[in-house]
């Protein structure tokens, strides 16, 4: 992330073992160190947490997309059994019609 190279980090400490006195340096360098290591544990769970929230967006999108091909088939299917069942329902009506024509009158 950073180009830091191995004079900038010893000018570093040497500008902090001036300013801090070497009394204080390795309390502020562990303080130091526990912030670098939340920082990065709060950045991986970040991560981790951006990370299932795209594949729970992801996967919501292809439950909605199943269930509108769902609905379209299901419509179709509806579609097809009402004409078939007008279509047979006429049917029957015309032969039942043409056997009560052909029948003689009593």
């Amino acid at each position: 992330m950073f180009d830091v190279g191995f004079s900038e980090v010893f000018l570093c400490f040497l500008v902090a073992l001036i300013v801090l006195g070497p009394q204080r340096l390795p309390a502020v360098a562990r303080a130091i160190g526990r912030w670098t290591g939340q920082a990065k544990a709060y950045m991986r769970n970040l991560s981790a947490e951006l990370e299932r929230e795209t594949q729970l967006a992801d996967m919501k999108k292809q439950l909605e997309d199943v269930q509108r091909s769902m609905r379209e088939h299901t419509d179709a299917i509806q579609k097809e059994a009402r004409e078939s069942a007008n279509f047979v329902g006429t049917e029957l009506k015309e032969i039942s019609h043409d056997t009560t024509k052909d029948l003689p009158k009593s």
